[in-house]
């Protein structure tokens, strides 16, 4: 079975409805509550809807997206770059100093991030910064889509395996991180 991504708008509609019919039940308990006098049961049952609302809907995007979405694939490594909307200082330099400011892109064109995520258990950016050597072919482990909508990518969970380094360049830190140019 593929996993589909959702549409942009598909993903909204489902974010909705995960969280507004948690919110819609907490409002109506809140109501009737106000009506019968004991406001301090109905915004307490309020908070409480709401915190179902807003953790019930990111578990089940969660599960129902992101964890079916975890796929394997062949990549060749053309270089690592910094990603979107790293900030500049005073001077007009931006500053990288650890590996998820720092994106991998493909030889077809392809964008993966390299970000920690505590629910697939991934600590190990700059592992995978080390491994995967521009040049290189590898088999990773990725979960996530391209979104355009509000410039979302694949995030790399693992290296599988090394495919072939025969033409692999190592990655030289100073080229990736301290104070670059925009």
């Amino acid at each position: 079975m593929v996993f589909t991504n959702p549409t942009w708008f598909e993903g909204m509609l489902v974010m909705a409805g995960y969280f507004l019919i948690p919110l819609i039940l907490g409002i109506i308990l809140l109501a009737v509550c106000f009506i019968k006098d004991k406001p301090i049961i109905g915004t307490t049952l309020f908070a409480v809807c709401f915190i179902v609302a807003m953790f019930g809907s990111w578990y089940l995007w969660w599960d129902n997206y992101e964890v079916p979405s975890v796929q394997s694939k062949v990549v060749t490594v053309d270089n690592w770059q910094p990603k979107a909307g790293i900030h500049t200082n005073d001077k007009g330099m931006m500053i990288i100093d650890n590996a998820d400011q720092l994106m991998l892109i493909t030889t077809d064109g392809e964008g993966f991030l390299n970000e920690e995520n505590f629910l697939f258990q991934k600590f190990d950016t700059r592992d995978i910064l080390n491994t995967m050597k521009p040049g290189g072919t590898y088999n990773i482990s990725y979960y996530g889509w391209r979104e355009g909508f509000n410039s979302g990518f694949p995030n790399i969970l693992s290296v599988e395996k090394v495919v072939d380094e025969s033409n692999a360049t190592n990655v030289s830190v100073g080229d990736y991180f301290g104070t670059k140019l925009v």
